[in-house]
This record gives structure tokens, C-alpha cells and sequence, in this order.
């Protein structure tokens, strides 16, 4: 999973990356958190096909890891890995 924590993804720019990730990978799940500005991305791409993406569109992320942010541990799977 990759995340960032940007406070005004507006809605345009939430369009943008769903049609450009979903242009390589039509499964690509795009979620954003409306309070906390948390973007994470569930797609079959490679990080750093998804990095340059997002740097493409100005923004700034990093992969995330750990349990935390693992959509598998708090029962968010999107079920595009099969685990679900």
C-alpha cells in the first residue's frame, strides 16, 4: 500500500488519479480519508510505477508499512489481492 497525508486533495485531483492509475490498472482502488487527507492506493502496479504517478499529478507520497496501515488488519481489503 502506498499513503500520504495531504489535507486538500480536492475532488478534481481524487478524479485525476483514479483515471490515471485505472488508465494502466482498471481494478485500481483509490480511497481518501475526507478528515485526516490520507490517500492509499490498491493496484497491481509496481511502487514505483504508482510514485511516478502520483509525482506526475504534484503529489508527494511515500509507502507506508506496517500493521497500521495494513488495509488487511483493520478489515478494509478491497479484495483485489484474492485474500478476501
Amino acid at each position: 500500500m502506498i499513503a500520504v497525508n495531504h489535507e486538500h486533495l480536492h475532488t478534481e485531483r481524487e478524479q485525476a488519479l483514479t483515471q490515471a492509475l485505472r488508465s494502466i490498472d482498471p481494478e485500481a482502488v483509490v480511497r481518501i480519508d475526507r478528515n485526516g487527507g490520507q490517500l492509499s492506493v490498491s493496484t497491481v502496479l509496481g511502487e514505483s510505477e504508482v510514485l511516478a504517478i502520483l509525482e506526475g499529478l504534484g503529489v508527494d507520497a511515500a509507502p507506508v508499512r506496517g500493521e497500521s496501515e495494513d488495509p488487511h488488519a483493520t478489515g478494509g481489503c478491497c479484495g483485489g489481492c484474492g485474500c478476501g
